[in-house]
């Protein structure tokens, strides 16, 4: 459709007339059509799963997976952009700085209906993307890995990103990433500082906003952001501020919807989640309708 629209905005019968009305109201049209198709064509629809180090994303993944893949630190170690997609095979593949690309199949190796299984794969894992447990990590662009999961439909993959306020080459790779992203998935350690440290998470959402500006992102839509908040359990319930009627919990809870809200004017309501990941079962269904939508 979108191709038989710009043949048409090409072709002699689209007079100048009708042209420079449209580029009145639409100056880069075919600039931005064109980006559209491009991003539409991409193989991989990223669904992006970004935060502080520590915050939480891998075992957010985890959880979403319902398969302990990721070794979860208290530390930046991740050092590599990972794609996590469904696929009939298990499989990984890895391409390194220099775009070296080498597949390894472990289909016949891991079970992964068994803890013994995910285990081979989560150890396989580590040392491809746990910079404290290899240095060969740091030779990796991203980390491809398959294995059958249904409800990633089509060509959406989840992408496990470096911690945001990590290293600075480690940080640059998320950056270099996000034009390829559809949407975003924030998790916000609400542990550290309320939970918006505002040199670090409102960084990554500006260059977000600043992409789109540019038609870097077409496909793209401003409301398709969803912030967890996360470690809800290291916040005092019942402890009251002595300038407030309200205990901590609550009172961060105000702040930190207040901070999402300003930062991010699009964001929907029911796309903030107050969760504690360690009572998991009742988010599950719906984090994952919003993923399929």
């Amino acid at each position: 459709m979108y191709r038989d629209f710009l043949n048409i905005l090409k072709s002699d019968d689209f007079t100048e007339d009708l042209q420079s009305e449209l580029q009145k109201s639409y100056p880069d049209y075919l600039t931005v059509l064109e980006k559209r198709i491009t991003d539409i064509d991409k193989l991989d629809h990223g669904i992006v799963i970004a935060g502080e180090t520590s915050s939480g994303k891998s075992t957010l993944i985890n959880k979403i997976l319902q398969k302990e893949i990721f070794k979860c630190r208290t530390h930046e170690s991740t050092s590599t952009i990972c794609k996590i997609r469904n696929s009939e095979r298990i499989g990984i593949i890895t391409e390194s700085i220099k775009g070296k690309i080498e597949e390894t199949d472990l289909t016949d190796r891991c079970d992964l209906a068994t803890s013994k299984g995910v285990k081979v794969l989560r150890n396989y894992l580590k040392e491809l993307t746990d910079k404290t447990s290899s240095k060969k990590t740091n030779n990796f662009r991203s980390v491809d890995i398959g294995f059958p999961i249904p409800f990633l439909m089509s060509n959406t993959i989840l992408v496990d990103t470096p911690g945001i306020g990590g290293s600075k080459e480690v940080t640059q790779r998320l950056m270099e990433y996000l034009p390829n992203a559809v949407s975003f998935i924030f998790v916000i350690d609400v542990s550290k500082a309320g939970g918006m440290q505002i040199e670090k998470l409102p960084k990554i959402l500006q260059s977000i906003v600043l992409l789109k500006m540019e038609n870097e992102m077409p496909c793209f839509d401003l409301e398709d952001v969803i912030f967890v908040t996360n470690k809800w359990d290291t916040i005092p319930k019942n402890e009251r501020d002595e300038d407030s009627s309200e205990d901590d919990e609550t009172c961060t809870w105000k702040t930190l919807e207040s901070d999402i809200k300003e930062t991010w004017p699009s964001v929907k309501e029911e796309h903030i989640f107050r969760m504690n990941l360690k009572d998991w079962d009742k988010y599950y269904n719906p984090i994952l309708r919003l993923i399929n939508d």
